[in-house]
């Protein structure tokens, strides 16, 4: 059995018993389960906290996130969620920052490049590269950046409210405009944004194309403090995917609870790299450690295929 089969069944296991919740909201021994009590710790103000940067304050126009919007979109999880999600999350970016600080010094292995993928859609990976990005954020001197590409559907330009604004595929398309003047920084904790782009008849191909590389690599190579967060098409729809995925040194490959079958799981992991840096995280699971149930990352188990 695979890693990634051993760790799914090791987390299913874990809510096999008092950690699984009937209609009723209890478990199955009858007890009344965690997640249901009022929770002791005061709710926040905000989902996504506000950051204190130790050598980094950036002073200029911001592009404004409307929370409540990412919120009704289901990118971001309500306030009376916000905290559980937060450490699910924390727990979740721990490995792959340290994968970033173990990284050669010449950034060749990408470590700083992050795939969010799934094998297929309706898995939750924009939720997930969303709240990664916002948990990347809260670190002192790391800096975040989230990309949209998934050219095809671009949920996060559209929610962060950038649809249709220059982004990845007019700097594949045109290669004399400079990435930096389609980086959108946004005061969601000063996430830079890099928006999915302007409709083109060929942005599968231009997704596939050596020009991709180049940009992937220039990313990698020239924000050396910063992790960036990449929302990719599904692996098994699209090939552009399985593109991205070569080039980058970390992919975080989303597995929806009760959805996604093993032949799945396993179809989507023959498109992958084992060499790389592989994590899993079983989405939507009811027997999170936190006890509660959000279209979210619920369920986490980290492994790379190479330990």
């Amino acid at each position: 059995m695979s890693k990634i089969h051993e760790a799914l069944r090791k987390l299913q296991q874990q809510g096999s018993g008092d950690n699984r919740k009937s209609a009723s909201g209890k478990s199955a021994s009858g007890k009344s389960v965690s997640g249901n009590r009022p929770s002791k710790r005061r709710l926040p103000e905000t989902v996504v906290p506000i950051a204190k940067k130790k050598n980094f304050e950036f002073l200029g126009e911001k592009h404004h996130i409307e929370e409540n919007a990412l919120i009704s979109g289901g990118l971001l999880a309500p306030l009376d969620q916000a905290i559980p999600v937060a450490d699910e999350f924390r727990r979740i970016k721990r490995p792959l920052i340290d994968n970033f600080l173990r990284r050669d010094c010449a950034g060749t292995d990408h470590m700083n490049l992050i795939l969010v993928a799934s094998a297929l859609p309706a898995a939750g990976k924009t939720f997930c590269s969303v709240n990664l990005a916002a948990s990347i954020s809260l670190e002192r001197e790391i800096n975040v950046l989230l990309v949209d590409a998934d050219v095809a559907k671009p949920h996060i330009s559209t929610a962060f409210g950038l649809a249709g604004r220059a982004g990845l595929i007019d700097v594949l398309e045109d290669e004399s405009l400079p990435i930096e003047s389609v980086l959108v920084r946004t005061d969601l904790n000063d996430i830079q944004v890099l928006p999915a782009g302007r409709k083109h008849s060929q942005s599968t191909e231009l997704l596939a194309s050596e020009r991709m590389e180049e940009v992937m690599h220039e990313l990698a190579t020239r924000y050396p403090d910063r992790l960036i967060v990449m929302d990719s098409p599904p692996l098994m729809i699209t090939s552009e995917a399985q593109s991205v995925a070569r080039q980058v040194g970390q992919i975080l490959l989303v597995v929806e609870s009760g959805r996604t079958t093993t032949g799945e799981i396993q179809s989507a992991l023959d498109n992958l790299d084992r060499d790389k840096a592989i994590n899993v995280i079983l989405n939507k699971s009811e027997y999170s450690q936190t006890g509660g149930y959000y279209g979210g990352a619920y369920g986490y188990y980290g492994f790379n295929e190479g330990d």
